[in-house]
């Protein structure tokens, strides 16, 4: 994928300071060192003295990247796509601009807001951070809590200068570890200790990738970010906490290589869907690059923000620690959630309320999940994706939709990749089981490939293999169940991202097999399994309509009984009615706001009314299966979420 970010030439005089550095070997200077020192001084903010340790590496953290490098110029570019809401400053010197943008965070709910540095070098990169901490600073002092500041290191700062001057990719060696660690640590020592974000009391350094739109890579080896870590402690008098992006990896791979920074993420996900690494969650609205130059015209609609509510969803059930919103404000490339002309602020709100949801589930864990492969609907199960052609290519067949996965012509093999999100991974090694539905057409047979402890199976164990399933041409639908045990999911599969795999085996010359929904179950019980709606579905007020719960069956079950809980309200015990009740869900009861709505039904589905009076609120709701005298039959599901718009 090319480079999310606008490519700014450096000027000639920087590449000259740059020229010198080589033959000299010291840290280059910015373009006016002597204006680059005239930091003011701190606000009352600031002079206490006292640093705030920040949140633990656990905790739930919303982020952002902040781009600062606007000016009234910006606007006449017509590769710009979007454009900023008319009668606000624009300006990347003006500490009004940084003021709205900090203050529009604090209400979407955003903790950090990684600024995007081209170190100090262009003039914006380093002077704009005055005019940023002086936004923040007038923040504090008017009582409010503006997100703090983080370092966004970008080093498509080294676009265009590593064709002239290649030495300054070399990380391996002492001079070029210096310039990048200077850099760095200029942002530091710009931006008073005060605003910077920490994690457990350390500086926060989220690491670009280590190439260049132009082609360019950074060199390094094992021990050149150890190596990083020892010249920024020296300079900031403590080790920094660096989160790397994942291309970091992808490059240390081919080379047999293995890095350890205290995280990683995974840059893209404006383009192609949520995205996860490490604890780590990215999601985006939407991408448009086709009036920039020399790109190759990507688009991701924004689909009316319904895509982006989407993927919010899924990032907020993931059950990840850290959000990362793919972008606050970049306007080349339509990624941003803040207030533009076009959107206003739509975005901002949409973000919001799903924040409000990811603060409020913490660490609630889940026992199943499942993705729909023919619909890409997924609750709690991730689906790994990079490339539209991993999604495969949709069937409608015997009543349904289904999915073919994408031949790889290595080995003829069709692959439908999966790992289990915090919310849902199992402590330590365990059985689980996995149920696929598959569409039983022409012969060939598939199975799963899933990371276990055997270390004598291929990969060590990353992709031991379950026996085969061998398809019968009954040309109808059916489910196979796989027990894998000893199940380790380590994610040693896809790229350090995966943990098991649906590996299809279609006859030479055959297409490959239709497969639906994927249900995984870390503790296997006998419980219904939620299917709709979609977890956390944002349902707005409708007068006299109803809508549809409905949900996978239990063999023994004679009755389900239904209960959905207002907000705020604690987890109760499952509940039973009698027989002469149990179709009490055909066309009713009422949604109630402010007590338990319960119901029974004999069918695995159950219709409730959607009164137009409904509150506002994170709604939750459970089946229990019962048998033909009410008592309960296994256990009950896990929670299903319901979003009530005003």
């Amino acid at each position: 994928m090319v480079r999310l970010s606008r490519i700014v030439a450096p000027a000639r005089g920087l590449c000259l300071l740059l020229l010198a550095f080589v033959a000299s070997g010291a840290v280059f200077p910015s373009v006016d060192r002597a204006a680059a020192s005239s930091v003011a001084a701190p606000s009352l903010a600031c002079r206490s003295g006292q640093q705030p340790a920040g949140p633990r590496a656990e905790d739930q953290l919303v982020l952002t990247y902040l781009y600062y490098w606007y000016d009234a110029l910006s606007l006449d570019d017509p590769g710009l796509t979007l454009h900023p809401p008319s009668g606000t400053p624009f300006d990347w010197a003006d500490p009004s601009w940084h003021r709205q943008q900090l203050a529009d965070m604090t209400e979407a709910g955003v903790d950090v807001a990684l600024a995007v540095y081209w170190g100090d070098g262009p003039t914006w990169s380093i002077h704009g951070l005055d005019a940023l901490v002086a936004a923040r600073e007038s923040l504090l002092i008017s009582g409010q809590r503006p997100p703090t500041l983080g370092l966004f290191f970008d080093s498509n700062l080294y676009a265009n200068l590593l064709a002239d001057f290649p030495a300054l990719g070399d990380l391996t060696s002492d001079a070029g570890l210096d310039i990048f660690a200077g850099q760095i640590a200029s942002f530091f020592e710009r931006v008073p200790p005060c605003h910077w974000a920490r994690i457990d009391g350390r500086p926060l350094i989220f690491l670009w990738r280590p190439d260049t739109e132009d082609g360019g890579v950074l060199r390094f080896e094992p021990s050149t970010l150890e190596a990083l870590y020892a010249r920024l402690e020296r300079r900031l008098g403590m080790r920094p906490y660096i989160v790397r992006e994942r291309t970091w990896d992808s490059y240390a791979r081919a080379e047999d290589l293995v890095l350890e920074t205290e995280d990683v993420f995974a840059w893209g996900a404006a383009l192609q869907g949520p995205l996860f690494a490490g604890r780590t969650a990215a999601v985006g609205p939407g991408y448009d690059d086709r009036l920039l130059v020399d790109r190759p015209g990507y688009v991701r609609d924004r689909d009316g923000g319904q895509g982006y509510a989407r993927d919010l969803r899924e990032v907020v059930l993931s059950g990840a620690p850290w959000l990362l919103l793919e972008t606050w404000n970049e306007l080349w490339e339509a990624t941003a959630i803040g207030e533009t002309a076009q959107y206003g602020r739509a975005y901002l709100s949409l973000t919001r309320e799903y924040l409000e949801v990811f603060r409020r589930l913490g660490q609630h864990r889940v026992r199943d999940g499942w993705v729909d492969l023919g619909h890409a609907r997924v609750n709690y199960l991730a689906w790994l994706t990079e490339a539209p052609e991993e999604r495969g290519t949709p069937v409608f067949v015997g009543g349904r939709i289904g999915a073919r996965p994408h031949v790889e012509p290595e080995d003829g093999a069709g692959y439908f990749q999966f790992a289990l999100p915090p919310r849902l991974r199992p402590d330590g090694s365990v059985s689980i089981s996995v149920r696929v539905e598959y569409f039983d057409d022409g012969d060939g047979s598939f199975l799963l490939e899933y990371d276990g402890e055997d270390e004598d199976a291929p990969g060590k164990g990353a992709f031991t293999p379950t026996a085969a399933v061998t398809l019968e041409g009954t040309a109808s639908w059916r489910t196979h169940e796989f027990i894998l045990p000893s199940a380790g999911l380590r994610r040693r599969q896809y790229g350090g991202y995966g943990d098991f795999r649906i590996q299809d085996l279609p006859t030479e010359g055959e297409p490959p097999h239709i497969f639906g929904r994927v249900v995984v179950s870390v503790a296997p019980s006998d419980r219904p399994i939620l299917l709709g709606p979609e977890d956390l579905s944002a349902l707005g007020p409708r007068s006299g309509h109803f809508f549809e719960l409905h949900w996978r069956g239990v063999t023994a079950a004679a009755a389900y009984a239904v209960e959905l809980l207002p907000p705020d309200t604690g987890e109760r015990t499952p509940h039973a009615f009698t027989t002469l009740e149990r179709q009490r869900c055909q066309g009713g009861p009422a949604w109630t706001e402010h007590s338990p709505t319960r119901a029974l039904t004999a069918e695995t589905r159950c219709l409730l009314e959607h009164v137009p009076s409904i509150g506002a609120g994170l709604y939750r709701w459970r089946v229990q299966g019962l048998d033909a005298r009410g008592e309960p039959v296994g256990e009950p599901s896990d929670w299903g979420l319901l979003l009530a718009s005003p």
